[in-house]
């Protein structure tokens, strides 16, 4: 039962890098099948991805969306297509190196949006309908390229693309991780200016939240303060992403670097003290795929993005 006063909120909990590790993927799968987790979106360059759509098939209450990735990964496409994009064969190694050349002029949007529909159509030979479209490492919201991810969402029937990071204020991780994220918000802000009226119509508004806390920081008592915050601010529905996963030794040698403790979020997706505290509290939880099939465009059109 909602307590009195308090506005309602939908809370979607989702795990970014499907496909990027057998570990990983067991570990989303875990959290989908044990725990709180709805929703997950895959990367479909990933050396993983195959075991995630095999895992996906046998879940289908899972709801999958595509994780662009334009880092570190292989692409899809040959890399003599995409020269700007890569470097010896892969995508450019960091965000920072993306940004700068992107900021330079020598990284081509227009090899970016061939990637990521050869990304796409990747997903629909592993059997996968998505439902919402994020980013890894958060380049799909480029400003130059934001707006035409948005349309060929549009175009594929697609209403969710991640857009707004947010924390409430006072909340937030790191110094570092704060500053991150307000440079994100920005790039953002800009990249949304450009969605045409028509896109962002069709768009459904929704916050995320989790990024200060990334890598297995976030808490059962700090995702419950964030919450509250949300709702004493109306946010009627809600991202909170996460990585979970396993750790095994292709993990660490690969992205040991990033410094995540992919267990500490499959644990808090599978904390009964959680669960126990969102009910208490009437938070009800859904997936992307369940807000689409809710959520009229007339809604979409009145709150905005």
């Amino acid at each position: 039962m909602l307590a009195r006063g308090l506005a309602a909120i939908r809370v979607i909990f989702h795990a970014d890098d499907f496909g990027l590790t057998r570990a990983i993927n067991a570990g989303i799968l875990e959290a989908h099948a044990c725990g709180l987790l709805r929703s997950a979106s895959l990367i479909g360059c990933a050396s993983a991805a195959d075991d995630a759509a095999i895992g996906a098939a046998k879940h289908p209450d899972l709801d999958v969306g595509l994780h662009v990735a334009l880092v570190a990964e292989r692409p899809v496409l040959a890399p003599e297509c995409i020269p700007s994009l890569v470097t010896d064969g892969v995508f450019w190694k960091s965000f920072g190196s993306v940004c700068l050349r992107y900021a330079l002029g020598r990284w081509r949007v227009g090899e970016a949006q061939a990637e990521i529909t050869a990304q796409w159509d990747r997903l629909t030979e592993l059997g996968i309908r998505p439902s919402h479209v994020d980013g890894h490492q958060h380049l799909h919201l480029l400003p130059r390229l934001f707006p035409w991810v948005v349309a060929q969402a549009r175009q594929r029937g697609i209403r969710v693309v991640r857009a707004r990071l947010e924390e409430p204020v006072g909340v937030g991780g790191s110094l570092v991780r704060r500053m991150q994220l307000l440079a994100i918000q920005c790039v953002s802000a800009v990249a949304s200016r450009h969605v045409s009226p028509a896109d962002r119509t069709a768009m459904i508004p929704f916050v995320t939240v989790g990024f200060g806390w990334a890598g297995g920081a976030l808490t059962t008592a700090r995702l419950l303060e964030i919450l509250d915050r949300l709702r004493e601010r109306d946010e009627p529905i809600v991202e909170v992403m996460l990585h979970p996963g396993r750790s095994d030794a292709e993990t660490v040698r690969k992205y040991g670097h990033w410094g995540y403790r992919w267990e500490r979020d499959l644990e808090l997706l599978l904390d009964p003290a959680l669960s126990e505290a969102l009910d208490r509290q009437g938070i009800e939880l859904t997936s992307f795929r369940d807000v689409a099939s809710t959520f009229p465009v007339e809604q979409a059109a009145e709150t905005g993005p």
